[in-house]
């Protein structure tokens, strides 16, 4: 499976991490530090999780959440992006009507394999309760995606047993095909038994060469390092090369790099893909750019599946647009700010508590129950903490949302990339922190 040429590769690849002091990163050039100390902490706790789902302890939804919850505070496998929680949430959603069959199912497929073909015929009974769901799906963005299970699957019995099982990780995919280890297969069996046994020979080669056994979390760290390296893509970006590189600009003007695991024009139409470009625009008139970069904001509202009523200049004291979705009995008002150098809110603010008590009364008499503020901008100044907290406390603002440019645009691509649903969307726009910039949105969803 690893011819002689491919093994000085993994030879460099692991030299290359000893030399950076056994630094891990993540996909995102985030540096994880203590990492395999910090995972033997979090096991602790996750096991506490499956046993009480295991012994009927907690149902099925308590499971999801404390899962859910301890992920989003320690993000250590991943497992909040696509292929984990959200994996999740679309399983269970998508089998409510046979709850106690979906409980009995999971109970069997979560527990430690005792063999690697057990391992495996456990994935294929998954694989197969997802297919048949997901080929019958007229919208498949809101089913559970076949593709996801191995990756599902194998965190939870790595977490009962880490030296026994590997995680099939997209991001190990991806090396492996750039070194030409990777070979395409059918189905998540097939992909789970290659991957576990080019794993176990990855692990050979580094023993051989090394003189000391390595573990599942030796292999994956440095390839992870040899994928995730932030330096591969930083070296000389210039604008037009759009390399998968965040800036995000934060109020002290200081700059982090995270890395996304695709560019950001392929899932962009070259429309809303100039969004950026325009917000920082200082050539043209106020209005004139500030007429443009609403109508584009909106565009990307529609594209994200919205219902969009445009309002903004000329329309009088009116936000920009309000966004519907009858499904999710959700609204958003949104005003959208092309500052270049940065939106502070200044006399903004009587305005937008004239928007809210408009509108709201409005909405909900439309019969939206869930009503949100967002304001998109390139940049944020100055700290909104105390206004978000006077108008979610005293009006019918549920949340206030503020939303970069960079944001909005990863948010559409990943939208685009992984057909993620309009109640997805919104949860996230919901439950991140403010400022949302891209590196969450990228955190949030890019796979692991």
């Amino acid at each position: 499976m690893v011819v002689e040429d491919k093994i000085h590769q993994i030879h460099k690849i692991w030299d290359n991490y000893i030399q950076t002091n056994r630094t891990v990163l993540d996909t995102k050039g985030n540096e994880l530090v203590n990492i395999d100390d910090a995972r033997r902490l979090a096991i602790v706790e996750l096991k506490k999780f499956i046993k009480d789902f295991q012994n009927g302890n907690s149902n099925i939804y308590e499971f999801k959440t404390n899962v859910d919850s301890y992920n989003k505070r320690n993000n250590l496998w991943g497992f909040t992006a696509t292929k984990g929680q959200m994996f999740f949430n679309q399983l269970v959603k998508n089998n409510e009507s046979n709850i106690e069959s979906l409980t009995a199912l999971l109970k069997e497929c979560i527990s430690i394999p005792k063999t690697l073909e057990n391992a495996l015929s456990k994935i294929e009974v998954l694989e197969k309760h997802c297919s048949l769901i997901y080929n019958k799906a007229k919208d498949k963005r809101k089913v559970p995606n076949p593709g996801s299970v191995s990756y599902f699957l194998s965190y939870f019995w790595q977490i009962q047993d880490e030296s026994k099982y590997p995680i099939l990780y997209t991001s190990l995919i991806n090396a492996y095909i750039e070194l030409g280890l990777w070979k395409e297969t059918e189905n998540q069996v097939e992909a789970y038994r290659y991957f576990y046994a080019l794993n176990e020979e990855i692990k050979d080669v580094l023993k051989a060469y090394t003189g000391k056994e390595k573990s599942n979390w030796d292999a994956e760290h440095a390839f992870w390092n040899f994928k995730g390296n932030p330096n591969k893509t930083i070296s000389t970006p210039t604008k037009k090369e759009n390399k998968p590189i965040v800036e995000v600009e934060l109020e002290k003007e200081k700059i982090i790099a995270v890395n996304a695991s695709f560019e950001l024009s392929d899932y962009l139409i070259p429309k809303v893909s100039k969004l950026i470009e325009l917000g920082s625009e200082t050539d043209k008139s106020a209005s004139s750019k500030g007429s443009a970069y609403e109508k584009l904001v909106a565009e990307i509202f529609k594209q994200l599946d919205f219902e969009v009523e445009t309002l903004g200049q000329g329309s009088g004291r009116n936000p920009d647009a309000i966004l519907r979705h009858r499904e999710e009995n959700t609204a958003f008002l949104v005003d959208a700010k092309a500052y270049s150098n940065g939106y502070s809110l200044g006399i903004d603010d009587r305005a937008i508590k004239e928007y809210i008590n408009h509108y709201c009364p409005k909405l909900q008499k439309e019969g939206y129950k869930k009503i949100g503020f967002i304001i998109v901008s390139n940049s944020f100044k100055s700290n909104f903490d105390s206004f978000i907290n006077e108008i979610t406390w005293n009006t019918d603002i549920k949340r206030f949302i503020l939303l970069s440019s960079e944001a909005l645009l990863y948010l559409l691509a990943f939208k685009t990339k992984d057909r993620i649903p309009p109640a997805t969307i919104i949860e996230t726009l919901v439950s991140l922190g403010n400022p949302i910039e891209a590196k969450n949105i990228i955190e949030e969803f890019d796979d692991v």
